[in-house]
């Protein structure tokens, strides 16, 4: 009797010792808690970026304890914090630099002392992202800072903080941008077992992308992806990217061609076949539904957490009420179908507040698109 009960125990820990001997962390995947955080959560876009670049930037986008704990009491469970690795190196490019290390530190744990988790995401430039899709020394050196930086913070609780490996890999090919993207989360893995890690597709990390993205054996990982369908939409205006964008105004949502005709009178003659073709488009509820769909079968046919971690509308050419649609459309339609989603951004061009540290104030119209209850 006592040897027929031995037997399946010696084989279930048998299997348990193969997932871990292949690199999984068990069967379950991400932790529940860190699940439950990313349900709901904002970009704190540019507070660790930009920082040599910018002067404005550092109080445009300064995040103060009373930011984190509007955003906490606001019903946030999560802040995703992009980071320029460059800035934490030290002088001689060999190591962490001591002080500003310790205050990337201190504002993650700021964040979690008001119970936020947070995302730290290595947000490199273009250059740097491109040498290191090359491989050889600069994916070693992009490996070994994340070896560092990851045993730097590893003692922080895991249910309050997430590594994210890359953002927007912006690599042509899916299978090397696996392979990098893998290789980086696997020098954070060596020296944080039990800390979730963030994944992306090739590119910029878009749907598409993240469909073809083959997960990775360790079940410890998030899926992420970023959404901003209609592109035309939700960046009209915008001096980066396409051209075009910075000359579109707007642009209705949801869209038809009756809703565009009125902008032909109004907008360069250059931008009206593209403004046609974004009305015969019909953007819509139903229309982002259907790709919004793509995400969740992504996830229920590899069982795996995915996370839309970037959405959001560029605040200055489209009209409030049309931005508030689509971000509503959007939120709702990642809640039905169990995706997590993180706003892009808090205070910056996409923003959940506008002004300066110390005097925020809150856009009402994204307030409740986002499904928010802010303190009075």
């Amino acid at each position: 009797m006592a040897h027929s009960v031995l037997k399946p125990a010696l084989l279930l820990l048998g299997l348990l010792l193969a997932a871990c001997e292949r690199g999984q962390s068990g069967p379950a995947g991400p932790p529940p808690t860190v699940v439950s955080a990313l349900a709901k959560g904002v970009n704190l876009s540019h507070w660790f970026t930009f920082r040599d670049e910018d002067a404005k930037a550092a109080d445009r986008y300064q995040i103060t304890a009373a930011d984190l704990r509007w955003i906490a009491e606001s019903g946030f469970g999560h802040v995703r914090i992009p980071f320029d690795p460059s800035w934490l190196l030290s002088e001689d490019g060999r190591g962490l630099h001591p002080q500003r290390l310790a205050e990337f530190r201190q504002a993650i744990e700021q964040a979690q002392a008001q119970n936020l988790l947070v995302v730290i995401t290595l947000q490199p430039d273009s250059a740097a992202k491109q040498r290191i899709a090359q491989g050889g020394a600069a994916l070693t050196a992009a490996a070994r800072f994340w070896s560092s930086l990851a045993e730097s913070l590893v003692d922080l609780p895991s249910k309050l903080l997430v590594f994210e490996a890359l953002n927007e890999p912006e690599i042509e090919s899916a299978t090397q941008s696996r392979a990098v993207v893998g290789q980086l989360a696997d020098a954070i893995r060596a020296v944080a077992p039990r800390h979730t890690i963030v994944v992306s597709g090739h590119r910029w990390s878009s749907l598409p992308e993240l469909v073809a993205l083959e997960p990775y054996a360790d079940r410890n990982r998030v899926y992420s992806f970023h959404f901003y369908d209609p592109h035309n939409f939700t960046h009209q205006g915008a001096d980066w990217g396409w051209p075009m964008w910075y000359d579109l105004a707007g642009l209705p949502y949801p869209s038809s061609p009756e809703a565009v005709t009125p902008l032909l009178k109004l907008l360069p003659q250059r931008t009206h076949p593209h403004v046609l073709h974004y009305g015969e488009e019909r953007w819509n509820r139903r229309k982002i539904a259907g790709l919004l769909d793509q995400a969740a079968a992504y996830a229920q046919r590899h069982n795996v957490f995915v996370w839309c971690s970037e959405f959001g509308v560029f605040r200055y050419n489209a009209a409030e009420a049309d931005r508030r649609a689509w971000l509503w459309d959007v939120r709702t339609l990642l809640e039905e179908r169990k995706l997590g989603w993180s706003h892009w951004d808090y205070a910056g061009r996409f923003g959940l507040v506008t002004g300066e540290a110390g005097s925020r104030t809150a856009d009402l119209q994204v307030v409740e698109a986002l499904g928010l209850r802010p303190p009075a």
